[in-house]
């Protein structure tokens, strides 16, 4: 839409606010995306509502002339030469940033780069997880069979909707036997390998998702730290923790780069900030504020966490660093850094219990989200000697 609307303003110039911008925006979506408003009245509309408001009323007629070039001319717009900017094109056709778009191209080609793309589009599914206690799969199955399709993933908890419906509304999931969270999740937590009685840390656990799962994989005789920073954050896990009722987690706010614990873990996973490049389907927004320089920034507070992280794992123990990230500097190439770094670990098999079409050559977690069909993620299992 903003390709078109900057198309049709005259000289290139910017509206004069981003209240206009937005109007601009309204408009040519109704223009060009729906069919049950006539174009004339989406332009009126559009005037209308920028006459509403003393700081866009000036703006009326520039709305009223851009929209109605984007009308008279709506079927002979010309996206980028793709033989001279293909980025651009894809950019343009995909609606990704175009920074994004070039690493991908260099990355994976043009094929897999336009199935990354056309996979981001997608509207994402909505899936359960089912609590591993309190209701048998077989109950559970029974209850849901009319709007779940069967489950699978990790220790087949997961059932994708069949239908549209706002899950937050399901009896089943107010009544705490399940919760909303994707597949790729369970095969994050998969990589741990936790056990009955063991005692786990999830680093940046909100909002609570992976820690709700590790708390019913270690039982009543283990338990897990959940850590987050900031009050607000804490505040999803804590809710996460009592929807489900479950007694063996223990929520810290705390900066997990310098955590206030003396002791240390069996079991720790650091799913650490990232950019996010693998769930841009679940959250289309991070395309739009997502920038190249924040895969340097978050690579480095990666790299501090990881360090505070290794510090925490107890002799035998296991670390898990993933990421839902597709970038190798936030996934391979921190690997290799903490591995120099860290001498006493070392890169751990993955559990027999995840399937190999998700494990590469390195013995990584790797779910690739036009190949298997999910959410993006990367995990890499460390022991420590």
């Amino acid at each position: 839409m903003d390709y078109v609307i900057n198309t049709f303003i005259e000289d290139g110039r910017e509206p004069p606010s981003d209240a206009l911008r937005r109007i601009l925006e309204i408009g040519a979506y109704q223009i060009l995306f729906l069919d049950r408003v006539p174009d004339h009245a989406a332009v009126n509309e559009a005037v209308n509502l920028a006459k509403r408001d003393l700081h866009t009323a000036t703006g009326a007629g520039f709305i009223n002339a851009v929209l109605r070039n984007v009308i008279k001319n709506k079927f002979a717009i010309e996206l980028p030469d793709s033989q001279t900017d293909l980025a651009g094109r894809l950019s343009i056709e995909f609606s990704h940033p175009k920074w994004m778009v070039e690493r991908w191209l260099a990355r994976y080609g043009l094929g897999d780069a336009k199935k990354i793309l056309a996979f981001n589009n997608e509207r994402p599914a909505v899936y359960l997880r089912r609590k591993m206690r309190d209701i048998s799969r077989p109950q559970f199955e029974f209850d849901m069979r009319t709007l779940c399709e069967a489950g699978g993933g990790y220790l087949n908890l997961y059932y994708k909707m069949k239908k549209p419906l706002e899950p937050e509304n399901l009896r089943i999931l107010q009544d705490g036997f399940c919760s909303v969270q994707a597949p790729s999740s369970g095969w994050v937590v998969a990589m741990l390998g936790l056990h009955d009685g063991e005692r786990a840390l999830d680093m940046c656990s909100a909002p609570g998702g992976k820690a709700t799962l590790m708390a019913e994989l270690v039982g009543d005789s283990g338990f897990v730290a959940a850590c987050d920073k900031g009050r607000w954050k804490m505040k999803m896990v804590a809710e996460a923790i009592e929807a489900q009722d479950i007694d063996n987690i223990y929520p810290v706010v705390c900066d997990s780069a310098a955590p206030p614990f003396a002791g240390t873990f069996d079991k720790v996973l650091l799913d650490a900030p990232c950019s996010g490049s693998g769930v841009l389907q679940r959250h289309p927004d991070g395309r739009f504020v997502r920038t190249a320089e924040d895969v340097e920034s978050r690579a480095s507070l990666q790299r501090e966490l990881l360090d505070s992280a290794a510090k925490l794992v107890g002799a035998g123990g296991v670390l898990v660093y993933s990421t839902c990230s597709l970038e190798p500097e936030e996934n391979e190439h921190q690997v290799e850094w903490f591995l120099k770094e860290h001498a006493e670990f070392k890169l751990d098999h993955p559990p027999e219990t995840i399937p190999a079409m998700y494990i590469d050559d390195n013995d990584c977690l790797r779910i690739t989200p036009y190949k298997h069909n999910m959410d993006g993620m990367f995990g890499a299992r460390f022991k420590k000697g």
